[in-house]
């Protein structure tokens, strides 16, 4: 269940999560246990019904021999087990009461250093016996691989437990992230309550017992009104502890659990683990109104069901999963052929992430890269978002992180859940707020719950523990919470946020490339051409010239008293005017003109085509727009003036040194005159006052 309101105390009950169930000291009554010690199989517990099967009181078992309980040569055979390892499986014995036998099923295992036996009587017990392979094993185990889908399976397991257990009710039924199981399947008789679809809530296998369903598969509980039986010592004189019932056959079940059973109509129960990769993943819950007991034989069978079932579920979980991994790498390819196909806006942060949207089945995503904010699909104001981004930013790993419920990382996020409920974010640099979150709508759910799962356990006056009394349907509607982000995903977000650094970095040495190439060619304070550059322009001027047998003109142009300037204002206020003074430079050019700076307070114009009676208006203009009064800064306003020499190819010079040189002695000339005007080194050379 993707979806489920805030667990209320009950649910994780500390008293019910810290029970030590394994030590409870107590065995189901209806067979006899003895713990032994190894090697000299030595009886250091019993369960105090021994006299009862055995007449024997239990301070005459205890420190005894086994042998004296088995006698030869079943005692030799037993022997002979333990030595070999073999304790699996079950063992028929003649366990010797009297002048009679008792027939009994042997089953042995160890737990903290004690050898553990335990004996059911084979008697009174429903069975298998004889064994069909065909009917009991091989026709369950087609049927099961035939099925479908994981909802057909688990019908036609619940049918077949059902039919071999001879219990009136089997459910199987699934555990979410959260502990809480919802039945499935069912197959039922005798009875008009039905569970299917119900929810039960987590409380009702606490963790403790969980881990024992991981250990111990397969649990009997013979008859829920017989009383418990106690083992004795209840500290062990050679552990110096309870005896651990961890895996025990026997265990009687915790009083609260009885008393659950009963306010369920149940009388006995058999239950099955589904182990799915080493978690516990369901159950097979099987429920008869009255006292029933099933032998080995039958428990064998509906457990080897059991592991099949968990077989075939493991299979299609395996192929689900590598079918959603071969979706997942196309659409990962898809995305970023996507982003690559408009890489300049993906890095501006200006993209359509539509197949991003369809990789992370999200309904919205907002992104922030360099300070540019971009939204597409079901989105939230950025501001609303702030607390729970600044929240995922802190639980990311390796930059990400989600979350199914966004009010738990901020209370506000409840007011637009109908719009965001979760959210899975992914952060693109180290160092930088860069983004990307991608939101889900909340999942409204109307779930069923077998009982109210606000009262799943509760204690009385006395401090006994009590479960709920009541499991008739109980609804309630769940919001707030979006569809659960899955592992997959958030592997997918993990590959994608890898590829869309790798795309930043590519991009950023492209940039840094372009920038290198730019500086090369370019004055890094005015954005003009820098002398390289401009000695380069002027000899393929100088080329084109020649060869058109065409003209064109060099202006060298030097501000007036700009050192005076530099030093009263500072060197910060100079750098201004000069590009205040490049930028209107610039205005003043034509399509095919040039301008760069050849350094200081020095800038050089390539005037295209022949020097004539238009040229001197084009240079006025450039020393009225030089001449404009400038704001340096709020408090500071400045005039400046410039003066410019000519150089005219060919008739100054037929290469680009010549022509600086000749340009550059004019404007001297001009310079010499006061400046704030324009000449060439010609005799007959125009000079006017801009």
């Amino acid at each position: 269940m993707n979806a489920l309101p805030d667990k209320p105390a009950a649910f994780t009950h500390e008293r019910c999560d810290l029970e030590q169930v394994q030590l409870i000291g107590r065995i189901q009554a209806h067979g006899l246990l003895f713990a032994l010690s190894e090697p000299d199989l030595i009886v250091r517990h019993v369960s105090a019904n021994v006299s009862a099967y055995l007449g024997i009181p239990p301070e005459l078992v205890l420190g005894g021999s086994f042998e004296a309980i088995l006698r030869a040569p079943q005692f030799a055979g037993l022997q002979d087990r333990v030595l070999s390892g073999e304790l699996s499986g079950s063992m028929l014995l003649s366990l010797p009461a009297g002048n009679t036998a008792i027939a009994m099923q042997c089953t042995i295992h160890r737990q903290d250093g004690v050898l553990i036996v335990e004996m059911e009587p084979a008697e009174e017990a429903d069975s298998l016996q004889p064994l069909d392979i065909d009917i009991h094993v091989r026709v369950p185990a087609s049927r099961i691989e035939a099925a479908t889908n994981v909802l057909e399976l688990s019908h036609l397991v619940a049918c077949e437990i059902r039919k071999l257990s001879g219990f009136d009710r089997t459910m199987v039924y699934r555990f979410d992230e959260d502990w809480n199981g919802e039945v499935i399947a069912e197959d039922v008789i005798g009875s008009p309550i039905s569970y299917l679809g119900l929810w039960f809530p987590a409380g009702d296998i606490p963790a403790p017992v969980r881990q024992l369903f991981l250990i111990n598969r397969l649990r009997m509980i013979a008859n829920v009104g017989a009383t418990p039986v106690e083992i004795v010592p209840v500290i062990g004189p050679l552990t110096r502890r309870p005896l651990d019932l961890t895996r025990s056959v026997m265990r009687s079940p915790a009083p609260v659990h009885l008393e659950y059973l009963r306010n369920m109509g149940v009388q006995s129960s058999l239950t099955v683990s589904i182990l799915v990769e080493g978690r516990l993943w369901g159950m097979i819950a099987c429920h008869h109104p009255l006292p029933r007991r099933v032998d080995h034989s039958i428990r064998s069978v509906c457990g080897f069901i059991g592991d099949a079932f968990a077989s075939q579920i493991n299979l299609r979980m395996d192929n689900e999963a590598l079918q959603a991994r071969l979706e997942s790498r196309k659409l990962i390819e898809k995305c970023i052929a996507e982003i690559e196909s408009m890489a300049a806006h993906f890095i501006a942060g200006q993209f359509q992430g539509s197949s991003m949207l369809e990789l992370l089945d999200a309904d919205g995503i907002v992104s922030s890269i360099d300070g540019v904010l971009c939204c597409q699909g079901v989105t939230v104001e950025e501001q609303l978002l702030l607390p729970v981004i600044s929240g995922l930013r802190n639980l990311s790993s390796n930059g990400i992180a989600a979350a199914d419920k966004l009010s738990d990382l901020d209370s506000a996020a409840a007011s637009y859940a109908s719009l965001a409920g979760g959210a899975l974010y992914i952060g693109l640099t180290e160092g930088s707020s860069d983004y990307l979150l991608f939101l889900r709508r909340e999942l409204v759910e109307t779930i069923r719950w077998a009982g109210n799962p606000n009262e799943a356990v509760s204690s009385d006056e006395h401090g006994q523990l009590h479960p709920r009394a009541s499991f008739a349907a109980w609804q309630e509607t769940v919001r707030g919470r979006c569809r659960c982000w899955s592992p997959l995903q958030l592997e997918c977000a993990g590959t994608l946020r890898e590829r869309l650094l790798r795309l930043q970095s590519a991009h950023k040495l492209q940039e840094a490339q372009v920038r290198i190439r730019y500086l090369a060619h370019h004055d890094t304070l005015t954005g003009l051409f820098n002398r390289h550059s401009l000695c380069l322009k002027l000899d393929e001027c100088v080329q084109q010239a020649s060869a058109s047998h065409s003209s064109f003109s060099v202006l060298f142009i030097d501000l007036d008293r700009f050192k005076h300037l530099n030093d009263s204002l500072g060197h910060a206020a100079g750098d201004r005017i000069l590009k205040i003074v490049a930028e209107r430079m610039k205005h003043q050019m034509r399509a095919d003109d040039v301008v760069g700076r050849l350094g200081g307070d020095e800038f050089v114009i390539i005037l295209a085509g022949d020097h004539d009676e238009s040229f001197s208006p084009v240079i006025a203009r450039i020393l009225n727009s030089i001449s404009e009064p400038m704001q340096i800064d709020e408090n500071t306003r400045v005039a400046i003036t410039a003066s410019i020499g000519i150089g005219r190819f060919p008739v100054d010079g037929v290469d680009g040194d010549a022509l600086l040189t000749r340009s550059d002695t004019a404007m001297y000339q001009v310079k010499r005159k006061g400046g704030n005007a324009f000449d060439s080194c010609l005799v007959d050379s125009v000079a006017g006052d801009a």
